[in-house]
């Protein structure tokens, strides 16, 4: 004799089955990439780690009015996106410089680096050179967003001419900028 299987019971809803099958989210570990992010809440806030301002859901920089709301205390102190950013090792561009002129003009090329950085700081804080690693005559930076890495390439090409490259990422948010001479 056969066992008759209920066709309802096949027919059942995930809902139904799932304490059976288990969910995909619990078999696939989680990246930390996409998380969810946090709503912000209505009012002011100032990042605890840069200093810079969130108003209406809006990051900028302003220092005298980073004074003026120091002092008020309705004022909360939190984490900007790019200090969050940093912390958590989330990054969007990669910078690789080469040249025996990085070598000869160290100077230079730093505070070309740093300042092409706070430019790009200054008009959107979550632009960031997360690291950044200088061996001889070669300089790897990784930055938080694909817009300062090409920034940088570009600016190092217009100051020192050579070769510049760069390779976004196929179906991803990341792009690599190499610079050589």
């Amino acid at each position: 004799m056969s066992k008759s299987v209920n066709p309802t019971a096949l027919r059942s809803s995930k809902k139904q089955r799932a304490p059976e099958i288990g969910h995909a989210q619990d078999r696939l570990p989680t990246d930390r990439r996409f998380t969810q992010k946090k709503a912000p809440e209505p009012g002011t806030c100032i990042c605890t780690r840069c200093g810079a301002i969130c108003h209406d859901k809006h990051w900028y920089i302003d220092p005298e009015r980073l004074k003026e709301l120091s002092r008020k205390s309705e004022v909360r102190n939190v984490m900007c996106p790019g200090c969050d950013r940093v912390e958590r090792k989330i990054y969007d561009g990669e910078v690789t410089l080469e040249s025996d002129l990085l070598v000869s003009n160290r100077d230079a090329c730093l505070a070309l680096i740093k300042h092409t950085e706070g430019k790009a700081w200054h008009d959107n804080p979550m632009s960031r050179i997360a690291t950044m690693n200088e061996v001889g005559g070669r300089i790897e930076i990784l930055t938080t967003t694909r817009w300062l890495a090409t920034r940088l390439g570009k600016q190092f090409y217009k100051s020192f001419k050579g070769n510049l490259e760069i390779k976004p990422s196929h179906r991803e948010k990341f792009i690599r900028v190499y610079w050589s001479r």
